[in-house]
């Protein structure tokens, strides 16, 4: 079998795929109380400002979706390191 093909997870030690874990794990513990903070105060970090006029409404909830997509990732890649290896 070619090694090049063989997925890295694949032939690691479960020593190895132990440091992966904690750090998803430690990447839930960090974005689980982010997410909560970003929930709570969307409205005053993606709301409108008198500072920029020209803002619309379909920017800022670009920002804000871009936003929760980005959260969402950084969740889905917490959970895989945490429960998928």
């Amino acid at each position: 079998m070619n090694p090049h093909l063989t997925p890295l997870f694949a032939v690691m030690s479960p020593e190895g795929l132990l440091g992966l874990k904690i750090i998803g794990i430690i990447g839930l513990i960090l974005l689980i109380p982010l997410g909560i903070l970003l929930y709570r105060n969307q409205d005053r970090l993606f709301g409108r400002s008198s500072d920029t006029p020209s803002e619309s409404s379909g920017s800022l909830t670009y920002g804000l979706a871009q936003t929760w997509l980005v959260y969402v990732g950084l969740i889905h890649l917490a959970l895989w390191l945490t429960f998928g290896l």
